[in-house]
């Protein structure tokens, strides 16, 4: 009796936030599709059968992903087309069947062992990478493994493409062909055990407006199907059986967000300017071209920042083609307006990206990544930048070029660029001339030559993440220090100020484009040491423009001037909550939230 009360009883599990807003609904569990798996061992005259039986399987998972990528492309539009397209690519690989026809032949097992082997020992190498995005394309592995597997073993997959009513998806992991098949019309919210910022649930989610929380690790154990949770997408908390006292606080709090986006919907041309007069830039951070639909909902001013890794990471080869590229450049060229988009060279360590030659390293974050990488394989750099150039001729480009940390990377990358503009010209073909080159302030060597290295610049891009990271040797996702990641640390709010009068000294832009930009407090105290453009996730953006058109730029100069003479984080927290309350309460109402 005692058990069946505790499980009535209300349980807050806490995860990552991956899309905001509040979902309030019953509870569907996605069953698990990783099963137990036997190891048969085949008489001779079996294995070629078994080899068939295999072959047949193939066929059928093709067929049947290319109803998903139907079905996917029906319910999020054409462009999300890629997230089964890998998929197709791997069970139509010519290596990777030959692995598990040899696996079949050789070990004498059955088609279920062998798929399960062969990809568990790929999934291995998946699970090395230090690139959380990197390292959970790894589940486009576990989506294939698990479809074979589930065709040889004869089980059929649960039904999800008619939920019977509206419902939040509980899963250990929501994999792409699992998504493909949801009525998204009725699926409220994500949550899984599994997953990061940059897993397939969250860009889905992100994509559909769907409030999600990933990384729970037991919430499928925790809830059962019928059973009511919440789940708050901002924070990444999901609360199971919720009290009537919780449930009527929550159901507050999604009629005030609804209510925000309405309001946000009005307010969507109105411009970001601070209350004493002064235009303050806000642009948009994209991974994904799917995501360039919000930069016009939330009227941003570009693209500050589109990772160009993505597009490497996206590609089953690693390594697009030049054309490949060219055409994703000028999509973006061509929707970003008149402030254009700032590409950035690709940031990937010699672990990650698939280039003949590079080892895994033991400490990739201080590895050869980034413009180090850029450097080793000039031909690779150079094709990115030959693709750039192209596309820049149908809008505005720039390139910001990562983890510089001496001038010498500047000068060489800058000479390659010209070199590449030259060989353009000669050959006649289509470019821009003379692009904005801007160097990203993200290592604390670059912070100490950010003067000099303003005069050889178009431009600075300042990456709240790395550089944190980096000044306070804290890796923010270890559970062990992460307390200690703090973007409000008195040596990064010097840090800032440091770039920010040296571009300003030197008349170059200066753009955040880190975590900070998005988060209303620190943007208060970014706008006080000076910066006056941002880059952020699109959905930051009305929030962000409600703070810059609420505050004037003298009280914030005097809060940030007042911080950066504090000696602990601690004390800066406790002073810039307390000047919110006391200057800002009347539209900052939960500052402590905010810090």
């Amino acid at each position: 009796m005692a058990g069946t009360t505790r499980r009535l009883r209300e349980e807050r599990l806490e995860g990552i936030g991956v899309c905001s807003g509040v979902a309030i609904g019953s509870a569907f569990l996605v069953d698990d599709p990783r099963g137990r798996v036997l190891r048969v061992f085949l008489q001779p005259e079996e294995v070629e059968p078994e080899v068939a039986r295999f072959h047949q399987a193939v066929g059928i998972a093709q067929q049947q992903l290319q109803d998903a990528k139907q079905r996917l492309m029906d319910a999020l539009g054409e462009e999300h087309a890629y997230i089964l397209e890998v998929h197709l690519l791997l069970v139509q690989d010519g290596s990777f069947i030959r692995q598990i026809e040899e696996f079949i032949r050789d070990r004498r097992a059955n088609a279920e062992w062998a798929v399960r082997d062969v990809t568990r020992r790929l999934m291995d190498v998946y699970d090395t990478i230090s690139d959380e995005y990197l390292r959970e394309r790894g589940s486009d592995i576990a989506d294939v493994t698990n479809r074979l597997i589930k065709i040889l073993s004869g089980t059929k997959p649960r039904d999800l493409s008619d939920l019977a009513r509206e419902a939040i998806i509980v899963a250990d992991d929501l994999l792409p062909s699992v998504a493909a098949e949801l009525d998204t019309d009725k699926v409220l919210g994500f949550v899984t055990n599994a997953g990061g910022s940059t897993s397939h649930t969250a860009i889905i989610a992100r994509s559909l407006n769907i409030p999600a929380a990933v990384g729970l690790r037991n919430i499928t154990s925790r809830v059962r199907t019928g059973e009511m949770i919440i789940v708050d997408g901002s924070s990444g908390t999901v609360i199971v059986r919720p009290t009537p006292e919780t449930l009527r606080f929550y159901v507050e709090q999604r009629e005030r967000e609804q209510q925000q986006l309405l309001r946000d919907i009005e307010e969507r041309d109105l411009p970001a300017v601070t209350a004493d007069g002064v235009k303050i830039a806000l642009r948009a951070n994209i991974e994904l071209l799917e995501e360039t639909e919000p930069i016009h909902r939330y009227n941003a001013e570009g693209i500050g920042l589109y990772r160009s890794e993505f597009l490497y990471s996206q590609s089953p080869t690693g390594l697009p083609t030049e054309d490949e590229q060219f055409e994703v450049y000028k999509l973006l060229a061509e929707t970003s307006g008149a402030a254009g988009a700032v590409i950035r060279t690709f940031d990937l360590g010699g672990d990650k990206l698939r280039l003949e030659g590079f080892e895994a390293e033991p400490n990739p974050a201080l590895g050869l990544r980034a413009i180090r990488l850029s450097l080793s394989v000039e031909e690779v750099f150079r094709t990115q930048l030959r693709a750039i150039l192209r596309a820049a001729a149908h809008g505005k480009l720039k390139i910001v070029l990562p983890l510089i940390s001496d001038l010498d990377e500047l000068r060489s990358a800058k000479r390659i660029i010209a070199e590449v503009e030259r060989e353009l010209r000669e050959g006649k073909v289509g470019h821009a001339e003379d692009i904005e080159i801007g160097v990203m302030v993200e290592v604390p060597a670059a912070v100490m030559m950010v003067e000099p290295m303003a005069r050889e610049a178009d431009f600075f891009s300042l990456g709240t993440n790395d550089l944190i990271q980096y000044l306070l040797a804290v890796d923010r996702v270890n559970e062990h220090v992460a307390h200690l990641y703090e973007p409000l640390h008195p040596s990064v709010l010097r840090a800032i100020k440091f770039v920010a009068d040296a571009a300003g000294q030197a008349q170059i832009p200066l753009t955040i484009c880190g975590e900070m930009a998005s988060n209303p407090a620190q943007v208060i105290m970014l706008l006080g040491l000076g910066v006056r453009d941002f880059s952020m996730t699109p959905s930051a953006i009305p929030q962000v423009k409600r703070v810059i058109r609420a505050i004037d730029l003298a009280a914030a100069h005097e809060v940030a001037s007042q911080a950066i003479r504090l000696t602990t984080p601690a004390e800066v927290n406790r002073h810039v909550q307390t000047e919110i309350a006391r200057r800002w309460a009347h539209f900052l109402t939960t500052a402590s939230t905010f810090v």
